[in-house]
Formats: structure tokens, sequence, C-alpha cells
């Protein structure tokens, strides 16, 4: 006997479906258990967090640089101008993030803007940016 009447006479059809039905149910039970670990992890986050204290934050007033205030952009550009030194003449912004990141520099997204708005820095191409110089 040969063919679709032996899988027949040996209840193939039977033992395929069912084989189909485990590996379903074995997928099933994994992808439940999946999406259980986000959850079991938090558990035991929040019992090693529970002994460290949480950070007190002081808010502080962000600093704002005016275009109408010469002298302060002109003290800003050049403590950014003197990091930027060693980088070259053109650098990318993510360079200057990192760097005034490193001196302690206060919101340095903001004073980039400013520089940008004031014509300070201008593009390089290709992802590179260079200092204008100060026109007094």
């Amino acid at each position: 006997m040969y063919g679709l009447a032996a899988i027949e006479q040996a209840n193939g059809w039977a033992m395929a479906v069912t084989g189909a039905g485990i590996v379903l149910t074995g997928l099933a039970v994994l992808s439940f258990l999946i999406s259980l670990l986000p959850r079991l992890t938090n558990i035991f986050e929040k019992k090693a967090s529970d002994t460290v204290a949480a950070p007190v934050l002081e808010l502080m007033p962000t600093p704002t640089l005016q275009a109408d205030a010469p002298d302060t952009m002109d003290v800003e550009s050049a403590t950014y101008i003197a990091l930027t030194e060693d980088l070259g003449d053109s650098f990318t912004l993510v360079d200057l993030h990192r760097k005034s990141k490193e001196a302690g520099l206060t919101h340095p997204h903001l004073s980039i803007r400013q520089f940008r708005e004031a014509g300070l820095l201008v593009s390089a191409g290709e992802a590179r940016f260079s200092w204008q110089p100060i026109s007094k």
C-alpha cells in the first residue's frame, strides 16, 4: 500500500494534526512566558531600588542667551571656540556637545542653537560645522 491510503491506514492524518497542535501549543506557552519576563524583572528591580534613596532634584534657573546681549554671546562663544580648538577647523555637533558636557557647561543645546541663529556657527557641509569670526 502506497500514498494517501497508507497514510490513512496508519492514522497519519491524526498524527499530523496532533503534532501541529502540540507545536502550536508549545509556541503559545513560550510566547506567554516571554511576555511575562518584563513583569518578573520589574519585581527584582523594585526590590533592589527600595534600598536606594531617590535623588533629590533641585530646580535651577534656565540660563538664556539673547541675541541683543553681545557681551554674553561673545563670552559664551569664546568658551565654546576654545573647547573646539583641538577638533580642527570643522567639527560635528555631536563632538561639540560632548566637549561642552565634559567641560560642565549648562544647556549646550540652547547655546548651540543661539550660535547657529546668530550666524556664529555655520555649516561646513557633510554634517560638519565651523565658527565664523565675531564681527564687532
